[in-house]
């Protein structure tokens, strides 16, 4: 079985040597020798608004020989023993559940409020919902779910078969193509204006709740991430679970406010 893993990137580096990774550079720079997702179809020109997701487009639409589909990036990967996974190893957890996600992000307000503070604009995320209401209904119940919980698996990073991948990639930019007609970005500073990309983050969790995937969540190698900053987000994780924990406790006490 073929597994591709996929680097998402925009910059130069030196990959892994395993040789299931396969670097792909997204957007129009400089070309540094990459496989690139400004080839074949492709929607490489949205690459400032849409992130990592022009070249996750170009894999679902160009990879037609990947029983496996793996993405990462340049400076992230899912991590077994210090390490990038190797290809062996990922196909062999996958043969116990449907797909590798990034380990649990803890926020210390929900999904929604925390993209609202962070990220950009609530009423974005309403406009999404309108359209999974109407393109996916099921899947509304799922999608207020992830948003009312505190973290999420964050940096668009999976694992799966191409069967997976494929449908995932069918319902993510049957939403997001719909929420670029209707959202209008005027006023958005540049990082408000990756909006699909952070937006997607949020929708992996939703679809994966959604088709009930049996998911198996990975430690994240940060190659460009300190010591010092690993214990920094180790006790940020601490206190954000911390205190949304001790949120929703004073919001749900009997003689709360609604």
């Amino acid at each position: 079985m073929k597994l591709t893993n996929y680097i998402i990137t925009h910059k130069p580096f030196t990959p892994p040597a395993d040789p299931s990774y396969v670097p792909l550079q997204v957007g129009f720079g400089e070309d540094f020798g990459f496989l690139r997702d400004n080839t074949n179809e492709n929607i490489a020109a949205k690459n400032a608004n849409w992130c990592e997701l022009t070249g996750i487009y170009w894999i679902w639409k160009n990879d037609q020989t990947s029983d496996y589909i793996g993405i990462s990036h340049y400076r992230r990967y899912f991590e077994k023993k210090g390490a990038p996974i190797s290809g062996a190893d990922a196909l062999a957890l996958l043969k116990d559940c449907d797909v590798l996600i990034a380990e649990f992000e803890p926020y210390r307000q929900s999904v929604y409020e925390q993209y609202a503070i962070e990220s950009g604009f609530a009423k974005d995320l309403d406009t999404v919902r309108d359209i999974i209401q109407e393109k996916y209904p099921r899947d509304v119940k799922a999608f207020d779910a992830v948003m009312a919980q505190g973290g999420l698996s964050q940096y668009n990073m999976m694992i799966a078969s191409k069967e997976i991948y494929d449908d995932y990639c069918s319902w993510l930019f049957s939403i997001l193509e719909e929420a670029e007609r209707r959202i209008d970005l005027t006023g958005y500073n540049d990082y408000q204006k990756r909006i699909f990309g952070f937006i997607s983050e949020r929708l992996l969790n939703v679809y994966v709740l959604a088709r009930h995937l049996n998911v198996r969540r990975m430690p994240i190698l940060q190659t460009e991430m300190s010591t010092k900053d690993r214990m920094r987000l180790s006790l940020r994780r601490q206190k954000n679970r911390l205190l949304f924990s001790l949120s929703n406790s004073s919001s749900n006490s009997p003689g709360s406010s609604a």
